[in-house]
């Protein structure tokens, strides 16, 4: 695998890297990577969490034949810009932006580039793609709805593991109401933050990106998946527990082109392999063992078999 370092400019300075296969003669498709929540790096890593998935995605693209960028998101990395004061539509721009940057390289068929989007960039990508036309799109771990009902699940997930769980933990956190005062506390501090007119918003010492939030939460994405008229493939492990596996299937009924959407059995958020059952309390120990782990050789197989229809398979 080659890299090329690159950057592209929207309202701030962005950086990141191509991926190009060893033996690239012709020009190559080109697969954008738009990255989750949080202030991720252009390899997918946050600090404290070197999940790396979206360098793993860009080797294994690489490896079949595709190019690959990937960027720093806004505020992380060596990119410009501020992650707390960074909207919804600040990140449509930025993917925009690097479409558009990918379809001036001399290495790449412009008409062949895809968008790869992996948790929230399964809601930024319609939108992406509407300003672009994307020859396809592949939506890892997504909600396919408001980003608001993906975060009120978590909660309720957490609710019903408190309510269940037996022995003196579960006596202790349903002493202390956690199965029940979670759920208000979200909504009150999700009305508050609709309420509010301001870019970034502090709880005690935490700083919430209120902008982005609310952006997200009066994005109704159903227009822009009816707009996707292009090749889609839908992946979301069945341990997720970030996003609703089902959902996976609502972007293949939203969506008006050819589309295929898996769920896969043992696959959670990170794109792992998941042994342990799953757990919110538990997230955050799981995620921990999981970085050391490949991405899903699953997950892999199924986007290889899609690569070769719809992305290596030149249409003449």
């Amino acid at each position: 695998m080659r890299e090329l370092h690159i950057q592209f400019d929207t309202d701030v300075n962005i950086k990141g890297t191509v991926s190009f296969p060893n033996d690239s003669g012709e020009k190559l498709p080109l697969v954008v990577i738009i990255h989750g929540s949080g202030p991720v790096d252009r390899d997918g890593s946050v600090k404290n969490m070197p999940m790396n998935a979206y360098k793993m995605l860009a080797e294994f693209f690489a490896s079949i034949g595709v190019a690959a960028l990937r960027y720093d998101k806004r505020g992380a990395g060596e990119s410009g810009g501020n992650f707390y004061e960074t909207g919804m539509w600040d990140l449509v721009n930025d993917g925009v932006a690097a479409v558009q940057a990918a379809r001036q390289l001399p290495q790449i068929d412009p008409e062949r580039i895809f968008l790869l989007g992996h948790s929230e960039g399964c809601t930024l990508s319609p939108a992406i793609h509407k300003q672009v036309k994307a020859a396809g799109l592949i939506l890892l771990a997504g909600q396919a709805d408001n980003v608001r009902n993906a975060s009120e699940m978590q909660t309720r997930l957490l609710e019903e593991e408190v309510t269940n769980m037996k022995g003196f933990l579960g006596l202790l956190l349903r002493g202390l109401k956690v199965h029940k005062t979670s759920a208000l506390k979200q909504a009150k501090l999700f009305d508050e933050l609709m309420a509010s007119n301001e870019t970034v918003v502090k709880k005690g010492i935490a700083k919430i990106n209120a902008k982005w939030m609310r952006e997200h939460f009066q994005y109704q994405n159903d227009e822009d998946l009816a707009g996707v008229t292009c090749p889609i493939l839908a992946i979301t492990g069945e341990k997720d527990v970030q996003v609703d596996p089902k959902h996976v299937h609502l972007f293949k009924e939203k969506v008006n082109g050819p589309a295929e959407a898996y769920n896969v059995r043992t696959m959670n958020h990170l794109l792992r392999e998941q042994e342990e059952p799953v757990s919110m309390l538990k997230l955050k120990s799981i995620y921990k063992k999981g970085f050391s782990k490949p991405l899903s050789p699953e997950m892999l197989s199924i986007m290889k078999n899609w690569a070769e229809k719809n992305i290596l398979l030149k249409i003449s």
